[in-house]
């Protein structure tokens, strides 16, 4: 199988350029097409079939490198490393996690406008979403970004697993009302068609969105989720866990290294290689049902909550 380990095509300086106006690139033609056949059926069967692999049942959509080979093997060997270094002018990458995104067929299924910045127990701006599609894209049923939203500085309300568990602090604003502000003058709405080996960078403080899915085939996505060089650790109660590391152990203002956060790709040739990442989880559980791999009416219920002023509130908070 030709399974290209350097990109397709190189990143170019109008890349660099649109990444830093718009917080979000589409580049086409990063990987070639024996990756996508790679993933793309086993994707199917996560997904769709909820087979078993080895995922945590509760978020089988997340931490494909622990569990499936093909999907550790992309991680370590693509080229999404580099290209997110050189969209990014980073001299180092390194792995954080991955997960899969998906709607099924003639779906309404959408995804909240929101950014990522506060899901992640970091500071920095070089933790963005590499999104792979791994079936065809269409405008209809694309990730869909606000150009140039990712230079505000707003500490928005994420529905965490962890933050659903909490009042919501007076600091965190809700989600933006952005729908009834489409054909406003001076906003620019930003979709693409995308074929399977492209691969959008988005970074994670842009306001971001998908509207459901019209097509009659799934639609399925990998995002890769990796750190840049201004990242350091600066948990909150809030942000997302991560499986088997703890806050604890993520020390204010030091950089995330180790086992867990191998380095993929360096300006200088360096990597580490997968030999120290883990295979697999720290706990065990009994066989038990897979969920799904997204949650979308959880967080239509959560905003629901949200607009009524219920996660402010003693009396109706915590709400999971």
């Amino acid at each position: 199988m030709a399974l290209n380990k350097r990109p397709l095509r190189q990143v170019t300086q109008q890349d660099i350029d649109d990444y830093v106006r718009d917080g979000a690139v589409c580049l086409r033609s990063v990987f070639d097409r024996d990756w996508i056949d790679l993933l793309e059926p086993i994707a199917r069967e996560v997904i769709i079939d909820k087979k078993d692999v080895g995922l945590l049942p509760t978020i089988p959509g997340r931490y494909m490198a622990r569990c499936i080979e093909e999907y550790r093997k992309f991680v370590f060997e693509s080229p999404l490393a580099e290209v997110a270094g050189k969209v990014m002018q980073s001299k180092e990458i390194r792995f954080f996690f991955d997960e899969f995104f998906a709607k099924p067929p003639q779906s309404d299924d959408a995804t909240l406008w929101h950014c990522d910045r506060m899901a992640f127990p970091v500071k920095g701006k070089m933790v963005p979403s590499l999104w792979i599609p791994l079936t065809p894209i269409v405008k209809a049923n694309s990730l869909e970004v606000l150009a140039g939203t990712h230079h505000d500085d707003v500490p928005y309300w994420l529905f965490s697993p962890n933050a659903r568990k909490m009042i919501k602090p007076d600091d965190r604003v809700p989600h933006p009302d952005i729908e009834s502000r489409r054909g406003e003058e001076g906003l620019r709405f930003l979709t693409w068609d995308m074929e399977p080996g492209d691969m959008l960078v988005v970074n994670p403080w842009v306001l971001h969105y998908s509207a459901g899915n019209p097509t009659d085939d799934w639609r399925v996505a990998v995002s890769q989720r990796v750190f840049g060089d201004d990242i350091q650790w600066a948990p909150r109660p809030d942000c997302l866990n991560i499986a088997g590391v703890s806050f604890d152990e993520m020390l204010d203002d030091e950089r995330p290294e180790g086992p867990l956060f191998p380095l993929l790709w360096s300006e200088d040739g360096r990597s580490d290689g997968d030999s120290a990442y883990p295979n697999g989880f720290a706990t065990s559980w009994p066989k038990r049902d897979m969920g799904g791999v997204n949650e979308y009416d959880t967080f239509k219920t959560m905003k629901q909550k949200e607009d009524k002023g219920e996660l402010s509130n003693k009396a109706t908070a915590p709400v999971s």
